[in-house]
């Protein structure tokens, strides 16, 4: 008995919805001609246009009308289609949202399992470039909007932690290819929400390949968001690395006339750094420092140190020891746990958990980015996890901005516009009444 498969039936749905589509296109089009004549509109003809959809590709006719130097194409408009481009902006948002969570190669498989339609590596890329495109367009439309009434909020604590991500990128202008994504996320606090799961509450994060943007963005966020008083604690955590030194939170703290401010040296980073250190050392030295750690006792690590110079041999051990002891002993104040300074170690760390959602997508697997891409990308994978990457695709600014970018005269990017149409490029086949592209 052959087994019953779902992609039967489905091929069945697909060829009816491939006729009532056709068929919806074409009453439109002519109940549209009534209407556009009484705006003054003439038909000046009928052209073809071959558009793939998330729920298949098609070919299909509509009139273009014309007024003095006005087109306007109403098939085009009822369907949200671009100019120029072969495929529909939900397609393009699904190919985007696809490309936060998987390589691009893998995005081309599974939009051709899921949909019949074969897309083409480069066509990833291109929806990549759009989300670039609008989170561009997105900051300019509130660089122009007017500024709304805004309630600041109360709080007690702030926390914001900062750290980089490395990754690898190809640019020919700059013969380093490692770059450094700037990594920020403000928070209040957080709850349980399960057993064992938190969540981190009024959650904000900020990324970004130039790292004084972000610091500014931060800076503009917790002045514009929060109502800061003389009894507002501001708590900080970072590795300490370059860029997200002490310093650099103090200096937030300043610039927010906050004057009760905790810094803290990340405890996963400093019990990392401490661990790997007294690894060639007798394993008690490792206890002992992470006892006069604990105790946040300096006399206590200082004779750790040195018991440990002691047994140096080499001027290399000399030369790691002497930059060990300096980089602890200078910071040894941000040390301090939570519980000694009378805080709760809740909320504190978090940036590691944070980073994952960056660092799985787009470090290790000998992955390349172009500057272009990776800025997007990081930026879409934040969104995608606040679940606001509907709204840059699809939200009402969009409508908003429009005026504005008339105004200021901005062009509109052509890089979506493609040579030939999905069905025109090579090994195309026919799936039903759809047309699907092999690679």
């Amino acid at each position: 008995m052959p087994h019953f498969r779902d992609s039967d039936i489905k091929e069945l749905f697909k060829r009816y919805n491939a006729k009532t589509f056709l068929d919806f296109i074409q009453k439109y089009d002519e109940q549209m001609v009534p209407v556009m004549k009484a705006r003054g509109y003439q038909c000046i003809h009928s052209m073809e246009r071959t558009v793939a959809f998330t729920f298949g590709e098609f070919t299909f006719k509509r009139k273009r009308w014309k007024k003095g130097t006005a087109w306007i194409v109403p098939v085009d408009e009822k369907l949200g289609l671009q100019k120029n481009t072969r495929f529909s902006w939900e397609l393009l948002y699904q190919i985007a949202r696809l490309a936060t969570i998987m390589p691009y190669d893998k995005v081309v498989q599974v939009i051709d399992l899921l949909y019949g339609i074969s897309i083409t590596k480069p066509t990833v890329v291109k929806a990549v470039k759009l989300g670039a495109q609008l989170l561009e367009e997105k900051a300019d439309y509130h660089y122009y909007e007017e500024p709304k009434e805004h309630v600041k909020e109360a709080v007690d604590v702030i926390y914001v932690e900062g750290d980089g991500v490395m990754i690898k990128a190809k640019e020919h202008e700059s013969p380093n290819h490692r770059f450094d994504l700037t990594h920020f996320v403000v928070h209040t606090g957080r709850r349980q929400i399960g057993k064992d799961r938190f969540e981190l509450l009024n959650k904000k994060e900020f990324i970004n390949l130039d790292h004084h943007l972000v610091r500014e963005q931060v800076l503009d966020y917790l002045y514009n968001t929060y109502d800061i008083t003389k009894d507002t604690l501001l708590i900080t955590n970072s590795d300490g690395g370059h860029g997200y030194t002490p310093y650099v939170f103090k200096e937030l703290a300043k610039a927010l006339h906050i004057k009760k401010h905790e810094h803290f040296w990340d405890a996963y980073h400093l019990n990392q750094k401490v661990a790997a250190f007294f690894k060639p050392y007798p394993e008690e030295l490792l206890t002992q420092a992470q006892e006069a750690l604990f105790k946040h006792d300096k006399s206590a690590f200082r004779l750790v140190l040195d018991s440990t110079e002691s047994l140096l041999s080499t001027e290399k051990d000399l030369e790691n020891f002497q930059h060990f002891k300096r980089k602890l002993l200078n910071n040894f104040q941000y040390t301090k746990p939570a519980h000694l300074r009378g805080l709760s170690h809740a909320g504190i760390g978090i940036m590691e958990s944070q980073h994952r959602k960056v660092t799985y997508r787009m470090k290790n697997r000998g992955m390349y980015w172009t500057l272009t891409g990776a800025q997007a990308l990081s930026q879409m994978i934040l969104l995608v996890d606040k679940n606001a990457l509907e709204d840059l695709f699809f939200g009402d600014w969009q409508d908003a901005y429009q005026p504005i970018k008339e105004l200021n005269n901005i062009p509109v990017s052509d890089w979506l516009k493609e040579d030939q149409s999905p069905s025109q490029l090579p090994q195309a086949k026919t799936r039903g009444l759809f047309t699907t592209l092999r690679n």
